[in-house]
């Protein structure tokens, strides 16, 4: 009998403890099921967009490369427009951008990379982006703006000798010989001595003649 009263007490007990719980342990599993579930459609989601995006980019640079500039426009909008936190689009702002530059549409593509920079996730296209935009500063004729953009970052690898290659046409246009041969000189240094970008710049370099100095009979 004492065993049964034991068994009834327990009994009781359990009942009173799911009475007491029951609706916080339901709302757990249904919250915990909805996460889990949830989370598999966010990233199925995810994976649908980027592969949409994926698309359209490739759709973008094949009409890139056979010069369909109506294309570039529609698909590029359409990369900007409906996935703008994507890589992708902005790719597709520097795609615009170089079909603008093509046209002579300096404000156009300055403001496709602007758009670029301040949107951009990416930390791997912000150098980039910052290189093409400094360039189209500079040939906007905006020299201390170009400076400036250019001291916002300290590129390593491939861009170091790009950023330099900038800065020497930058001191160039102001007319400053020394440090523009500086630049080149640093440029130079980084760069393949077999390839196109060091011919290009050896070129700049021996263009600039160095500073006369007053008295040396020169």
């Amino acid at each position: 009998m004492e065993i049964n009263e034991t068994d009834e007490q327990r009994l009781e007990t359990i009942k009173a403890w799911w009475k007491e719980n029951a609706s916080s342990l339901i709302t757990g599993l249904l919250l915990g099921l909805a996460l889990l579930f949830g989370g598999k459609t966010w990233f199925a989601y995810q994976d649908r967009k980027s592969e949409e995006a994926s698309n359209i980019y490739v759709t973008m640079t094949s009409a890139l490369a056979r010069g369909e500039e109506g294309l570039v426009n529609d698909r590029a909008g359409i990369l900007i427009g409906e996935y703008p936190s994507m890589p992708y689009a902005t790719l597709a702002a520097l795609a615009l951008a170089k079909v603008k530059l093509e046209q002579g549409e300096l404000e156009a593509a300055h403001a496709q990379l602007q758009w670029a920079l301040d949107k951009t996730g990416s930390e791997a296209l912000r150098p980039l982006v910052r290189l093409r935009l400094a360039r189209v500063m500079l040939a906007e004729g905006n020299l201390d703006g170009a400076e400036a953009l250019l001291a916002q970052s300290r590129p390593e690898g491939a861009y170091a000798p790009l950023y330099n290659d900038l800065r020497g046409d930058i001191h160039a246009a102001r007319g400053a010989v020394a440090e523009a041969r500086a630049a080149y000189e640093s440029a130079l240094a980084a760069l393949s001595a077999d390839s196109a970008e060091h011919r290009l710049v050896q070129l700049k370099y021996e263009n600039m003649a160095p500073p006369t100095v007053p008295g040396d009979g020169k």
